[in-house]
């Protein structure tokens, strides 16, 4: 089972197999802006979004969301 922490520069970095899977229909990146800037928010698969910082897990045909206590505060 593979597993990728999101992180700030997901968008750019993340690896092959979640880079792949990216329709931007059921799986996509989200942005929110701040100060006129455009920030990644999190990864969205299917209806659970990955935060920065939540783990994402493929193994091998599905991908799936793991939340941290960080961010389940928020």
């Amino acid at each position: 089972m593979k597993r990728y922490i999101v992180t700030e520069d997901a968008d750019m970095l993340a690896p092959d197999w979640l880079a792949a899977r990216i329709n931007y229909t059921s799986i996509k990146f989200v942005y929110h802006l701040i100060d006129g800037v455009e920030k990644l928010k999190g990864v969205k698969v299917g209806d659970q979004i990955a935060k920065i910082g939540d783990a994402i897990f493929f193994d091998g045909k599905r991908l799936s969301v793991e939340k941290t206590s960080s961010s389940r505060m928020q």
